[in-house]
């Protein structure tokens, strides 16, 4: 049932330009009844209906991730952490992996993730022989952080029907070494064979997952999310069980399909794009178009950095790609492409004006998935006037940046998740998380968008820097427009569904590099907290 919930004594921030700052808030009935000062929310005061002072604390609209991964991470929870971290040399990636084959039973796959080979000791990835002197009983597969290069043993491989003979599938490669034999590392498709090969969830564990999800997320403020693809119909049908169970354990999700495997599933069926409800509604059709820039598979307009034959990916012929996004724009979709490296930004602006042309709509907003490297400052001109909406990932600058330095040079960052460009041309920029990618915390965003630093301190191009109010807008009410839900969430104000987010301190007191130490101290969902510090 919505609770009823009245916060007083605090400082709002509501993402609304018609009353950007506010002292209380009240809630009845899971909606927002009264944003003012505490006399205005206290007027709503009534049995059953908790009061609770803010004491200065600062209170936000709930978080909208609008491109994260919430099925991976509650599956993620059972696999080896082997990110720099917990694991920042190969020794200790492989201690990692041996403590968990010797619970693990022969033959049983072990999964480990978000290692990052440009942050490990020894610059490299692991390699085959290694892991399989780690786990000698047992196919091991092992994800970067990008989630689009992965490492494996000899049993991975054989399972996955990778040997030297297999030829490196479109979109991917295999690495081999002097003589032909795979290393160990598959990129972008060949990555997806190895995964294919691994046991697929049951329904009920990829529920499991997404309740795991939901804590996660709410312990960072977070109610709302943008699940960036779906591949299989059990995985539809766990979001629709844990839709129906209801409970504390949910997450609003915007669900994105992947458009080459649930496209046509769909085509006959008229849903499309919208259907569903606050909880769960149908998103975009996606396609991925480039892989990233730690794989050096992102598609670029010029080579990567001592690779004069290496520009990137296409992930399928360039022409197919755009042919594909034209229909799904036929059918009515919003449409949204895996766009990282700045020739598949304008792949996408390319296929979306071809789109229009042959089947004008108004107010697509088509998205750009990470639309992470601008280099051409036209580009900014191009979105605006095709009303697509951008979803970069808000954490990449401070977890990636010396890797993008290496792999591109620094001059190509000058527009790497531009927050300033695109408020100042007017296009509306969704912040995310990618997570498992990165963090799932919005503040250790939020913080990057202020101050434009990596992990240690390193700055890129801070004329991109945006106020925290500003940061706060894109990872509130930019989310809820990206899926066209601004007339129900993303701001506090009267009328729309009652979620919250309390941090734990007035941020007006903390340095911006201090904010993710902030904490979320209270979440609110419709009216009712789920989750207390």
């Amino acid at each position: 049932m919505p609770g009823g919930l009245i916060l007083t004594g605090g400082r709002l921030i509501t993402a609304d330009p018609e009353l950007p700052e506010a002292g209380a808030i009240a809630i009845r009935g899971g909606i927002i009844v009264a944003v003012g000062s505490n006399a205005d929310a206290l007027a709503f005061r009534a049995p059953g209906v908790e009061v609770i002072d803010l004491r200065g604390r600062t209170a936000l609209p709930a978080f909208n991730d609008a491109h994260c991964h919430p099925m991976a991470i509650g599956l993620a929870a059972g696999q080896v952490d082997v990110s720099p971290d917990e694991a920042p040399d190969i020794g200790t990636l492989l201690g990692r992996i041996r403590d968990r084959a010797a619970s693990t039973p022969p033959g049983r796959w072990i999964l480990a993730r978000g290692y990052d080979d440009t942050r490990l000791a020894e610059r490299r990835h692991p390699s085959r022989e290694e892991l399989d002197r780690a786990a000698p009983h047992n196919p091991v597969l092992i994800t970067r952080a990008c989630l689009h290069v992965g490492a494996a043993n000899t049993q991975a491989l054989q399972e996955a029907g990778i040997t030297r003979d297999t030829p490196d599938p479109p979109g991917g490669t295999i690495d081999r070494d002097s003589r032909g034999e795979p290393t160990g590392v598959v990129r972008e498709a060949a990555l997806e064979m190895a995964r294919r090969a691994v046991p697929k969830p049951t329904v009920g564990e990829l529920e499991d997952a997404l309740r795991r999800a939901a804590k996660i997320y709410h312990s960072h403020g977070v109610t709302s999310v943008a699940e960036a693809g779906v591949r299989r119909t059990e995985e539809m049908e766990a979001y629709q069980r844990v839709r129906e169970s209801g409970g504390p354990l949910l997450l609003r999700t915007y669900l994105m399909i992947i458009l080459d495997d649930m496209l046509e599933e769909f085509s006959g069926t008229g849903l499309r794009t919208g259907f569903g409800d606050d909880l769960l509604r149908l998103g975009p059709a996606k396609i991925f178009l480039d892989g990233s820039i730690g794989g050096h598979t992102a598609r670029m307009r010029e080579h990567y950095a001592g690779e004069p034959e290496n520009r990137g990916l296409w992930m399928q012929d360039p022409e197919e790609m755009k042919a594909k996004i034209r229909r799904a724009h036929a059918l009515g979709w919003q449409c949204t492409a895996h766009a990282i490296g700045d020739a598949a930004i304008d792949l996408l602006l390319d296929a979306y004006e071809e789109a229009l042309a042959e089947n004008p709509r108004r107010n697509t907003r088509h998205r750009i998935e990470h639309c992470e490297f601008v280099t051409d400052p036209q580009a900014f001109d191009r979105i605006a006037r095709l009303g697509c909406v951008p979803v970069p990932g808000t954490t990449f600058l401070h977890d990636f940046r010396p890797l993008y330095d290496a792999s591109l040079g620094g001059d190509r960052l000058r527009y790497a998740n531009a927050m300033r460009s695109f408020i100042e041309h007017g296009i509306v920029a969704a912040a995310s998380s990618d997570a498992p990618v990165c963090s799932v915390d919005p503040l250790l965003g939020i913080q990057t968008m202020m101050t434009r630093k990596d992990f240690a301190g390193e700055e890129a191009f801070p004329e991109e820097s945006i106020s925290f109010e500003e940061a706060v807008y894109a990872y509130t009410a930019a989310g809820a427009y990206a899926s066209f839900e601004e007339h129900l969430k993303g701001s506090l104000t009267p009328g729309k569904i009652g979620d919250v987010t309390v941090l734990g301190a007035d941020v007006r007191q903390v340095k911006p590099e201090e904010i993710p130490e902030v904490g979320v101290d209270l979440t609110v969902m419709a009216g009712s907290v789920v989750h207390p510090a």
